[in-house]
């Protein structure tokens, strides 16, 4: 792989998030915790606003260095994108479907696990008739199409997730990846990736399934230790039908 590609390619795996359902369930949050993230932000907002200062008071600014300014010039328009993920998919012999695709989806539908309801907090979110004394989730999320989304890999996965724990409960949280696997849902590329965590004295575990369509859609089932519900996970993924 040249050097260009390999520039366009950390490009495209800048993934806003996708892939970090590990980080969308609330159950572990505590109010100490919603604080702490807003002490950080007050901290980062307060030093913004200093080196915003420091910068009107003096117009000598030290010159980019040649890999800032080597990055910045990446432009990446979107059939340019196209290509190069096609490119990348081709040579590490991925499924590059994903690129030709032209048919059209309104969304994903499944059976959701008896004694599930909708969230009336989180949109997308649903929860069990005990919450939050069974902490047990599904979320659901439609976003705009990436298609580098199929140039994942395990590690990737992994570090992505990894920073989205950071960023949410401010401690470093190692991720245990038990399964990544590349399948075909509907003829549409996907992945289904089984992984857990710990926060404090709470494990979680979450079965994520990502489907990239001409929307990128992600279904991520969680559960706490306290409750087994991977059973009923496994059959409701077996309804997800894309519309």
């Amino acid at each position: 792989m040249n050097i260009r590609k390999k520039c366009v390619l950390l490009f495209l795996l800048a993934l806003p998030g996708l892939m970090s359902g590990c980080g969308n369930d609330e159950a572990v949050h505590t109010n100490a915790q919603t604080e702490g993230a807003e002490e950080l932000q007050t901290q980062e907002d307060s030093s913004d606003g200093e080196t915003a200062s420091s910068g009107q008071e003096t117009d000598d600014e030290e010159p980019e260095t040649e890999e800032a300014s080597s990055v910045e010039e990446i432009t990446v328009e979107e059939p340019l994108k196209s290509q190069l993920t096609a490119e990348l998919l081709e040579e590490n012999n991925l499924d590059a479907s994903v690129v030709e695709n032209s048919r059209v989806t309104k969304g994903c539908t499944f059976a959701l696990p008896e004694g599930f309801e909708a969230s009336e907090d989180v949109e997308g979110m649903y929860v069990t008739d005990r919450y939050p004394i069974d902490a047990s989730t599904i979320y659901y999320a439609q976003l705009e199409q990436d298609m580098a989304l199929q140039l994942m890999t395990k590690e990737m996965f992994q570090e992505q997730t990894q920073e989205s724990l950071q960023e949410i409960y401010g401690e470093d949280v190692e991720v245990i990846v038990d399964s990544f696997e590349q399948i075909t849902m509907q003829g549409y590329p996907a992945f289904k990736i089984l992984c857990h965590y710990q926060v404090g004295d709470v494990k979680i575990t979450q079965l994520e399934y990502a489907i990239n369509a001409d929307k990128n859609y992600v279904i991520t089932y969680s559960q706490t230790s306290d409750y087994d519900r991977m059973e009923e996970y496994e059959a409701s993924a077996e309804t997800i039908r894309v519309e």
